[in-house]
């Protein structure tokens, strides 16, 4: 019995074995299907035999064949492997033996997965390389089509050109190779998106959401420029806190150190080098040549600038400079210096400050703007600038202005005829139209993304700081600080006035209620108004009604406005003169003055006398006066039979009418009788007698007086202090006196002494709180004195000029030494002590001399 199973195993592996051979030879045929039906068979007779799977597989893999199928291909690869495992061993060998292995099947495999890989790759989408890798998972291509897939998913989501499709891609594919591109690209949309559309408030939630930006930079710059563009410090301090980027952050901090006025250093990231420059901002320079070029000392006589250039600017030879930028001029061309030398900018060809942060460069002929802490302002030529309220750069652009801030933000585009700040509103001009704008509505405008002027006034007028008058043909209206209506466009004018808003239409006057916000819709004949009362003329009488005070509005037959404290009033043919204060003055055919330069003050005229009251209506004096008037703000100048004399405000007395003439200066009252002049000093009210020949003037606590053509000095008591010798006094010190005498000048003591020998002449050279300088001639030399430290330069020089400033003056000093062919140039401070000389032949003297 088991030789008959083992016979017939043997004949059925043989048989087998034998179908193998025959399909095998069909496929080298090209007799597919033949092969095909040999296989079928073999199915049957075998199910679970490998080789017919194997063979199966190769017939399908076979694009010759009629059926050809990849992927049925592979599924019958698949079985046949299956099958070879599971495979009895003898089985396994018997099928070896015919050439079909394991590596065989795999080698089919593999060739039929990279069949169906290229198939893939030609009609490549997400679902294709998808179902690639279901089909062949773990295949050497994995890396690859995960790569094909997300390029597929990138692109898609790219093409989009919508955020929402990247984010989804980035959410959906957290290790994609394409997330950094994505990354990238979804930075640029919204970013892109941003710079279209965003206003400052945008530019700071994107930094906040997106701190990672590539365009952090660009955003940072924008709110710079938006954030600043008020010009005031505390943005400045804000940027800084706020900002990344090192190099936005010291360009506010520069900017923040010229609006502090050079003492903010805490902000800045280079606070030593920034400390040297605030030194510097004090420093004040002025030229010297050595070999032919220029270079530059300070007032303390240190070289600062090495003598390197060529040509200077011509307004450094005439005073010192505290510019932060020095121009000059070397061989290569123009250069800006800062006070120690360094060079800020090069090859350029003219430079004009603006301010003392702003300055003006010619490059190629054009003009441009800079901040002198060394950046242009805007990129832009310009025809000029100028600083305004030091707040906004005005810039002139082909003809028309605009604004700027100091960050170069275009606060109003250059397309304006006039840009002028008149108290609380900026006034743009354009085609003979107005637009009134405040700073706060520009800001809020700037912030969103521009300012869009309405031209709607012929002309304005301010009322005061806060409001005023617009007008448009017949029309006008009243606008607040913040541009609201106070009173809206009506064909009527308007006067704002301290009691209230009045309207003067051709029916008439109407009043504004400020408190109710409306125009009454009465109408009134005729008003009068000031900052006392209010006049109204109704169709049977008149209203009066006071604005100060405690009265109470009434009405009367007539009423006329005397000044802000009175007005006469009529009723039943009685006058009265009422006062503010309540005050009631009957009065039948008085005149009534006032006084043109004493508000408030009346004088009540009759036949008789005159009466002059304060603004209270107490009477201040009663009188047979001819005239009267006030000789300033206390004394009232009265006239009595062609005399004059002096009453205070209290009624009192001050001077008896007495003289020909009574004038006021300078805290003297002059007196004049018969010719002769005096003066009543209202310092200590002492009388000095009516005997001299001019005006009585005060020498400190003494007085300059004249007599019989000579000038001398006397003291409150009437003393003589100087001689009247002298054709000329000056007060010199508290202990000297300036004369002139003969045609020459002397400094002589209270004793009349000389305290330096005669001098041909004097004038003032500058003046300051310490002491005054004058400059004299003796022997046609030129020297100085100080009423202070006395002399000050020797009279040795051919020429002294003052290249400082009146406060602190600098003191040029020029010796001709005309043989010599040379000129020693002394640089003296204030008080005389010699800072820096040096000798100029006479060409390189005048290259410094100032030619004003």
């Amino acid at each position: 019995m088991i030789k008959q199973i083992a016979f017939f195993l043997l004949l059925s592996h043989s048989l087998f074995f034998g179908a193998l051979d025959r399909i095998q030879k069909a496929m080298d045929k090209k007799e597919y299907e033949k092969a095909y039906e040999l296989i079928i068979k073999g199915y049957e007779k075998e199910p679970n035999n490998p080789g017919i799977s194997y063979y199966h597989a190769k017939l399908l893999f076979e694009e010759a064949y009629a059926k050809y199928h990849l992927d049925s291909a592979r599924i019958a690869i698949e079985n046949a492997k299956e099958k070879f495992n599971e495979a009895p061993q003898e089985l396994k060998e018997e099928i070896i033996k015919v050439g079909i292995t394991l590596d065989t099947i795999d080698l089919l495999h593999e060739n039929i997965r990279d069949q169906a890989f290229q198939n893939t790759l030609r009609e490549l989408s997400v679902s294709e390389a998808q179902s690639f890798q279901k089909k062949f998972p773990n295949s050497i291509y994995d890396d690859l089509l995960v790569y094909k897939i997300d390029s597929i998913k990138f692109r898609q989501a790219r093409l989009s050109e919508q955020e929402i499709k990247l984010v989804a891609f980035l959410e959906d594919n957290p290790a994609s190779a394409f997330r950094h591109q994505a990354d990238s690209i979804l930075d640029d949309m919204r970013y892109a998106f941003l710079n279209a559309n965003g206003d400052l408030k945008d530019h700071y939630a994107f930094h906040k959401e997106y701190p990672s930006s590539r365009h952090l930079a660009k955003i940072e710059s924008y709110v710079l420029k938006g954030s600043t563009a008020s010009h005031d410090k505390q943005n400045y301090h804000d940027f800084i806190s706020f900002a990344q980027t090192k190099a936005l952050k010291k360009k506010a901090a520069d900017v923040l150190f010229y609006l502090s006025n050079k003492q903010d250093l805490l902000s800045h990231p280079n606070q030593d080098s920034l400390s040297g420059a605030r030194s510097l901002s004090q420093v004040a320079l002025y030229p010297v040549i050595q070999n032919d070029l220029y270079g530059f000392y300070d007032q303390w006589g240190q070289s600062r600038i090495e003598s390197l250039y060529e040509e200077i600017y011509p307004d450094y030879k005439c005073e010192l400079t505290k510019d932060d930028w020095i121009y000059a001029e070397d061989k290569n061309g123009g250069l800006i210096l800062t006070k120690n030398g360094t060079t800020v900018l090069s090859d350029i060809d003219g430079y004009r400050s603006v301010s003392d942060d702003v300055g003006l460069i010619n490059q190629e002929g054009d003009w441009y703007l800079y901040h002198k802490s060394g950046f242009k302002i805007i990129d832009r030529p310009v025809e000029a600038a100028e600083i305004i309220a030091n707040k906004w750069i005005k810039v002139k652009s082909e003809n028309y202005w605009g604004l700027f801030s100091y960050m170069g933000l275009q606060v109003a585009e250059p397309i304006y005829d006039g840009i002028s700040k008149l108290e609380a509103f900026w006034v743009f001009e354009k085609n003979d139209l107005l637009a009134v704008y405040t700073e706060a509505l520009i800001l809020s405008e700037i912030e969103e993304r521009g300012v869009s002027l309405e031209f709607k006034f012929d002309d304005i007028e301010l009322v005061d700081k806060n409001k005023l008058i617009g007008f448009r043909g017949a029309r006008e209206c009243l606008l607040d600080s913040t541009l609201n209506f106070l009173i809206p466009w009506g064909e009527y004018e308007i006067y704002p006035e301290a009691s209230g808003w009045y309207l003067r239409s051709d029916q008439g006057y109407q009043f504004y209620s400020k408190s109710e916000e409306d125009i009454m819709t009465r109408i009134f004949s005729y008003m009068e108004s000031n900052a006392g009362w209010l006049a109204l003329k109704t169709e049977l009488d008149w209203m009066l009604i006071p604005g100060r005070g405690t009265l109470s509005p009434s009405r009367y037959d007539s009423i006329k406005l005397v000044n802000d404290y009175s007005a006469m009033v009529l009723n039943n043919d009685e006058k009265t003169l009422l006062f503010t204060s309540g005050e009631k003055i009957p009065i039948t055919d008085e005149r009534i003055r006032t006084f043109q330069n004493r508000e408030g003050f009346l004088n009540l005229i009759n036949e008789e006398q005159m009466t002059i009251f304060d603004p209270n209506g107490k009477e201040i004096i009663t009188g047979k006066f001819q005239k009267a008037s006030f000789l300033n703000d206390t004394l009232i100048r009265v006239q009595i039979r062609g005399k004059q004399g002096l009453i205070n405000v209290n009624g009192d007395w001050v001077l008896n009418p007495v003289f020909d003439s009574l004038d006021e200066k300078d805290g003297l009252i002059l007196t004049l009788i018969d010719g002769k002049i005096g003066c009543f000093d209202l310092l200590i009210n002492e009388l000095i007698p009516t005997e001299y020949d001019a005006r009585v003037v005060r020498l400190s606590s003494h007085y300059l007086v004249k007599k019989e053509g000579k000038f001398g000095v006397i003291d409150r008591n009437k003393t003589e202090v100087i001689s009247f010798d002298y054709d000329k006094i000056t007060f010199w010190n508290d202990t000297s006196f300036l004369v002139k005498k003969e045609e020459q000048f002397f400094i002589i003591n209270r004793e009349e002494e000389p305290l330096y020998d005669a001098i041909e002449s004097v004038t003032l050279f500058s003046n300051n709180d310490s002491h005054s300088i004058y400059r004299f001639i003796k022997n046609g030399r030129y020297g100085l004195f100080s009423n202070a430290f006395g002399v000050l330069l020797e009279a040795e020089f051919t020429d002294i000029l003052n290249i400082g400033s009146e406060e602190n003056p600098l003191i040029f000093a020029d010796q001709h030494l005309d043989k010599a062919g040379f000129h020693v140039v002394s640089y003296v401070n204030e008080k005389g002590v010699l800072i820096h000389s040096k000798a100029y032949t006479r060409e390189e003297f005048e290259g410094i001399l100032c030619d004003d």
